[in-house]
Order: structure tokens, then sequence, then C-alpha cells
């Protein structure tokens, strides 16, 4: 059975190893500098990440910014609400397809209320399907798509913004 909490400080360095063992792809952007800055945040408790567990294994996490954490590039479509930033969302490569992305992104939801937010922004390469179907099954909705060549090397060098008002949830 999966189980999932938040993460505790003595985990975010294996939960490092684990992003970077299950995580890469060509569809995913994931600079050493730039993971370093969201584990710190993590640790600064001004993000938090969600694990999934099973027999006391990490199978898959996702991180989440608090909305006073929110990068600047994404206020453009909140309208002025608060916001949580979904920066990672990762599940184990013997895992995937079961569920368990869908289920870390309710997680987030579930908790997003008491951080004040009112909605989730969230972003991917515009190609990849696995994440579309993911972020498509937990009711985001497309905002935008953009060339984005700083963070994409690969297939159209688009991203992908979506985003999930909490009210809208049915």
């Amino acid at each position: 059975m999966i189980c999932y909490r938040l993460a505790e400080a003595n985990e975010l360095d294996s939960l490092k190893s684990f992003l970077f063992e299950h995580g890469t792809s060509p569809w995913n952007h994931l600079p050493i500098e730039g993971v370093d800055d969201e584990f710190s945040l993590v640790a600064e408790r001004q993000a938090s990440a969600i694990i999934a567990v099973e027999d006391s294994q990490p199978v898959g996490f996702v991180i989440f910014y608090r909305p006073t954490t929110l990068p600047n590039r994404y206020l453009q479509f909140t309208n002025g609400d608060k916001a949580i930033y979904i920066a990672e969302a990762v599940v184990h490569k013997n895992y995937v397809g079961q569920g368990i992305g869908s289920c870390l992104l309710r997680q987030v939801i579930e908790r997003a209320p008491a951080t004040g937010a009112s909605m989730l922004i969230i972003d991917r390469h515009e190609q990849n399907a696995a994440s579309a179907g993911m972020m498509r099954k937990v009711g985001f909705t497309e905002l935008c798509t953009f060339v984005d060549e700083p963070r994409r090397d690969y297939g159209s060098k688009k991203t992908t913004v979506l985003s999930l008002t909490l009210g809208a949830i049915i």
C-alpha cells in the first residue's frame, strides 16, 4: 500500500538523488543549481515535499512552493490570487502509469487551502504527453504555450503553463 506524507529534512538529499535518477528525461529541465535552490526552499520551509512511500521506500514525490515564494514569472497568471507553484512531480521508473503522480498532485490540492492559496500553477514541456495526462486527470487547464529555449532544448522547445482554481474543482 502506498502512503503519502510530508518529507522530513533528513530525507532531502535522498530525494534529490531520486529526482536525478527517475526524473531525468529530454522533457525535464533539471539544472543542478536550480534543483539545489528548490531543495533549499524545502529545507527553509518556503516550499514542501510530499513523498509517496511503499514499504518504507520512496516511489515518488512532489515539491510545491508556498504562495509567498511563487516565482515572478508566474505572477502574470494569477490575477492577483495567491498561488502555489508545483515545481517537481516525479515517480519511480518502475511505478510510472499507476496513478501515483496524480495522487501526489491531489495531495498538494488538499493542502493548498491551509497555505491561503486559491490556485495552483504548474508547467511542463509542451510535448510531454505523460505529464499532460497526469495534469489533465487532476483538473489542470492550459493557460498558454510559448517558446522557452532557456529551459527547453528538446522537441518543440516550448513550455505549457497550466492552472487549477480551487473553487473550480468538481
